[in-house]
Formats: C-alpha cells, sequence, structure tokens
C-alpha cells in the first residue's frame, strides 16, 4: 500500500522497510530509540533521484518488537533484508547502530554495497571501564526511561524541526514498555567485545564516506570519530558543527556532502 506522499512499507519477516522515490538504491539505517523518521529532513530530497529504503529496525518505528536485540544482532539481520529486496548493489547510509551495522554489512557481504555513508557510526568506542559503566547502566530498565528523554536534548545539538520531532518521539517512547525495554537491550549489547567495528573496518572496500559531529558528546570526534578515520583509511571524512545526526541538525550541509560524495547532487539542480 502507497500512502499520500508515495511511501510504500514492504515487511521482512517483521521488518519495516520504508519505500520511496526511484533510482539507484539508497538505505538508511537509524539509531538506537529512532526510526526511518529521524531522516525526514533529508529523504524527501534524496528519493528525487534514487530508490530509498527506510528501514525500521526490530523493536523500532513501525517494525515488529525483538525478544532480544542487539549491535550485532541487527548487523547479521541486514544482509537478510537487503537480499530479500533485490535491489543492490545498495549505498548505505547508517548512523550510530546503524553505522555498526552497515559497515560490517560493507565488510562481509560486498556484492550488496556500492557506497557506504557512516553517521557518527557505532563500534569505536575504547573499551575502557568508564565506557562499559556507561553502556550498563543505561541499559539498565530504571535508568533507560529517563535516558530516551534526556539523552537527545544532549546530542542533538542544532534546533531544528525534525531535531524537534525526533526529541519528541523519544519523549513518547519513553513511555512505551517495549521501546524501553528494546533501548536498554541495546545499550547492554555496546559493551560487547563482539561490538568492535576496527576488524571489519579494514576490510572495507566499497568508497566510504564517514560523516562526523564535532560536538557530539555521546561518540566524541575526538576519541570515536579519530579512530573510526585510522581505522577507514581511504574514507573521504568530513565534519560537521553538530552532534550525533547531522542530517536532521544541519540538513542542507548534509545533503551537500552526500551529493559531492555521490557524484551528483541528491536533489534537483
Amino acid at each position: 500500500m502507497t500512502d499520500a506522499r508515495g511511501v510504500t512499507v514492504r515487511r521482512v519477516d517483521g521488518t519495516a522497510v520504508h519505500v520511496s522515490g526511484r533510482g539507484p538504491a539508497v538505505v538508511l539505517l537509524h539509531a538506537n530509540g529512532g526510526s526511518h523518521h529521524d531522516f525526514d529532513a533529508v529523504v524527501g530530497t534524496i528519493s528525487r533521484h534514487a530508490t530509498v529504503f527506510a528501514v525500521d529496525w526490530p523493536g523500532h518505528g513501525d517494525s515488529a518488537s525483538a525478544p532480544a536485540p542487539t549491535a550485532c544482532g541487527f548487523a547479521d539481520l541486514l544482509p537478510g533484508v537487503l537480499d530479500h529486496l533485490g535491489a543492490g548493489p545498495y549505498t548505505l547510509i547508517g548512523n550510530s547502530v546503524g553505522g555498526f551495522a552497515a559497515l560490517r554489512t560493507a565488510a562481509r557481504r560486498p556484492d550488496l554495497v556500492d557506497r557506504l555513508v557512516l553517521v557518527d557510526p557505532g563500534g569505536f568506542t575504547p573499551r575502557s571501564p568508564l565506557a562499559l559503566g556507561v553502556c550498563r547502566l543505561l541499559g539498565s530498565r530504571r535508568v533507560a526511561p529517563v535516558a530516551m528523554r534526556l539523552l537527545p536534548r544532549v546530542y542533538l545539538r542544532r534546533r531544528t524541526a525534525a531535531v524537534a520531532a525526533i526529541r519528541s518521539a523519544l519523549d513518547q517512547g519513553s513511555r512505551d514498555p517495549d521501546r524501553v525495554r528494546t533501548f536498554a537491550a541495546l545499550w547492554r549489547s555496546f559493551a560487547d567485545r563482539r561490538h568492535d567495528a576496527r576488524v571489519d573496518a579494514a576490510a572495507v572496500t566499497a568508497p566510504t564516506l564517514l560523516v562526523w559531529g564535532t560536538r557530539d558528546p555521546v561518540l566524541p570526534w575526538l576519541v570515536d570519530g579519530r579512530r573510526a578515520r585510522a581505522a577507514l583509511a581511504r574514507a573521504e571524512v568530513v565534519t560537521f558543527p553538530c552532534g550525533h545526526q547531522a542530517f536532521a541538525e544541519l540538513p542542507a550541509d548534509f545533503l551537500d556532502a552526500l551529493g559531492r560524495f555521490l557524484g551528483a547532487p541528491p536533489g534537483p539542480g
């Protein structure tokens, strides 16, 4: 079924994929607690020249709940979803846990990936006692709903309509026990030793754009960003004076960088 915006929802074993536009295949992969709506500020422009597949991770958005969601589980799930869609190879645009899944897919299923765009991706945080403690704390069922409400006010540093919508959605999600359980489980999974993107980064052969917000306090540029840049030695790197989600905080700048990387503007010339 296609809605008034021209968006069709396809389902792959309970995972909702929102399809719009026509042209080369682009996949949007959101962060923990978010949904395909995180990309609302840019999806209309991208879909003018591409077929956009905006995924809702299990337990998020319009997808079915997941019994034990993990970052590595999402990474393992993604290739099967892409195979089912059958429109590859794809340009993968992944943010945070979505970036981790995109990177792992590019490394392990290069046949599926034409280009890779990573926006403040997960998997590059040093395994310090402090980082592991934060993952355990935010993964607590008692702390998680508070974190869902407060973290977006910390890591989204620009005031835009898209940022306000993302904050509002997370605030609403903090009142949904299933959403809170998913959010908490993912935070706990970030402490897993397998949540390490560096080995896979060395195997990526697809052209890669690494985008980072220099004011991101959750995955700081000076720590996580620099580790990602070192691991993705062949990647093109763009930094923006924003937080965790450049596509929502500085959408025009993000689209300009994306257009240059893809070799053509994602919107009309």
